[in-house]
């Protein structure tokens, strides 16, 4: 119900609210309708969404439960608990995300310039949030820890993202401050893969989500490796 069938009604509110609505007085954007330009935000929303919570929340609940001491004296090495916490991560984004594709395939078609950029960028947007959660939950002594980060970082990067609307359209220092936002290269790449629609060099794009997804996964990993915050 929480993983696959929430994310299902959410987009069908938000097909609702902008596809039935405000999609009729909204113009095209670059030769694309609002709503294919709309989709590939969505699905980074649910991307990033589900990659962020899954492990972050399994690691808070196994220190409530007092479980944490025996993951870390359980005879497997840190990179295979590493290993298997992204792996779940990412399986549970990846089914997000192709729900909220299945969905809006029944209101919307997309042209798809590239489906090599479409699966590397949904990959790289999927591990660099599941290790930023590996991360939140080695760091974090409670849930309130975990729900600061998503309400007051991510969802604020996400929505200043240009996932509603095109990131160029914002005034002056906001639009330049936009620019510098991880978020805005992850929806670029994946519209890029559905539409052909870039606003930012897809190559740029590419280098600094890679950039930072591996930096992520070093700290990420490191954390986890050093028992920080989890041998007590």
């Amino acid at each position: 119900m929480q993983t696959i069938f929430a994310p299902v009604i959410n987009n069908l509110l938000y097909f609702a609210v902008f596809g039935f609505s405000l999609h009729r007085a909204i113009p095209d954007i670059q030769g694309i309708t609002y709503l294919q330009f709309m989709v590939p935000g969505l699905i980074i929303m649910g991307l990033v969404n589900n990659a962020y919570q899954n492990p972050s929340s399994s690691i808070i609940l196994m220190k409530y439960q007092g479980l944490i001491s025996d993951l870390m004296s359980i005879p497997l090495k840190s990179y295979e608990i590493f290993i298997a916490f992204i792996s779940a991560a990412v399986i549970r984004s990846f089914i997000v995300g192709g729900v909220t594709l299945l969905t809006a395939l029944f209101f919307v078609s997309f042209p798809y310039t590239s489906i090599t950029v479409i699966l590397v960028a949904s990959m790289l947007v999927a591990l660099f949030f599941s290790f930023l959660g590996l991360f939140v939950g080695i760091w974090a002594k409670e849930f309130d820890n975990q729900a600061f980060i998503q309400t007051f970082v991510i969802m604020p990067l996400t929505f200043l993202g240009g996932v509603f609307y095109p990131v160029g359209s914002l005034p002056g220092v906001i639009g330049t401050a936009a620019k510098f936002d991880p978020i805005v290269h992850m929806i670029n790449l994946l519209r890029y893969g559905f539409t052909g629609i870039q606003e930012i060099s897809i190559w740029l794009s590419l280098g600094i989500l890679g950039g930072m997804t591996l930096f992520m996964g070093i700290i990420s990993f490191i954390a986890l490796r050093r028992g920080w915050k989890l041998q007590n």
